[in-house]
């Protein structure tokens, strides 16, 4: 084989070599840069539905508090009537009642269970501030205890709305995620 032949096929080889480890090098870029890319578009989903449970949650608990407060101040009406109105004050604070228990349907799905239990202690405390307030209509020296359902049911309220916040706080990986 002539000099000329040898260096044609050394300069072949070579060329073809270097064209191969380049396109290696190019594919192997390729594929770190589609995995990076799956993995980032894979966290964008996970981020998008924590996003949408997190506002299904925030929905359900804002509807919750409003029909408490709602219903906590129909019950107060009862007590700030003529008699003559309280059986309207009345049924307008059974009926404001009645609207408590679909919304706290709704956050027991939501949960967490710590937020669902809390709930149930603002819908009770709204029961027996509701019965109280019946009988204090009738019976002045029941009041006191009126009172005590009262703070009880706000007492409530605001664990249900301090636990809330922190369920929906940003960053909180322990309660928002389960």
């Amino acid at each position: 084989m002539s000099d000329a032949a040898v260096v044609a096929l050394i300069t072949s080889l070579s060329t073809l070599s270097g064209a191969g480890v380049t396109a290696w090098i190019t594919l192997r870029t390729h594929q770190r840069q589609v995995s990076h890319q799956e993995t980032l578009a894979a966290e964008d989903r996970a981020e998008a539905r924590r996003a949408l449970h997190r506002s299904a949650r925030k929905d359900a608990y804002v509807q919750f508090i409003n029909q408490a407060v709602k219903t906590a101040q129909s019950i107060a009406e009862m007590g700030r009537v003529e008699p003559s109105e309280f059986e309207d004050a009345e049924a307008r604070a059974l009926a404001a009642l009645s609207e408590v228990w679909p919304s706290l349907a709704l956050v027991n799905v939501e949960g967490p269970p710590e937020i669902a239990d809390l709930a149930d202690q603002v819908a009770n405390a709204l029961k027996t501030e509701g019965a109280k307030a019946r009988i204090a209509h009738n019976a002045s020296e029941m009041k006191p205890e009126l009172i005590a359902a009262s703070r009880i049911r706000w007492s409530a309220q605001r664990e249900f709305t301090n636990a809330a916040r922190r369920v929906l706080a940003p960053g909180v990986d322990d309660l928002a995620h389960r």
